[in-house]
């Protein structure tokens, strides 16, 4: 089971969630399907999201995440006017870093993104 908050890549937008409850709730609105798609969780774990089946899985092909793969995903997937990540990395440790792009991302959602909610 991940540990939550987690991170979703869409393949075209990261989406945080905070929960079980939330998962149930968003999940089915982005109308996935086809292919896994990665998850992090709050350890920096990999998962993997089966959208056909609406499961969340360690079946996954990448399991450990780096600080620096974290990021580079974060700053494929945002938006233009979206803030880079910043931080320094040498003192942060990997769930401080997943816990950060988290808070970009649930910043621009609470911000009434409807793109971050499709």
């Amino acid at each position: 089971m991940p540990r939550f908050p987690i991170l979703l890549d869409t393949g075209t937008e990261l989406i945080s969630l905070r929960g079980p409850a939330e998962c149930e709730a968003r999940l089915p609105l982005l109308g996935l399907t086809g292919d896994p798609r990665p998850v992090i969780d709050a350890r920096a774990e990999g998962f993997s999201f089966y959208p056909d089946l609406a499961t969340i899985t360690p079946l996954t092909r990448k399991k450990d995440w780096t600080k620096a793969q974290i990021i580079a995903l974060y700053h494929a997937r945002k938006r233009p006017d979206a803030p880079a990540y910043t931080r320094s990395l040498p003192n942060r440790t990997l769930a401080a870093v997943v816990s950060d792009i988290v808070a970009l991302v649930t910043t621009r959602r609470d911000a009434g993104d409807s793109r971050q909610e499709h």
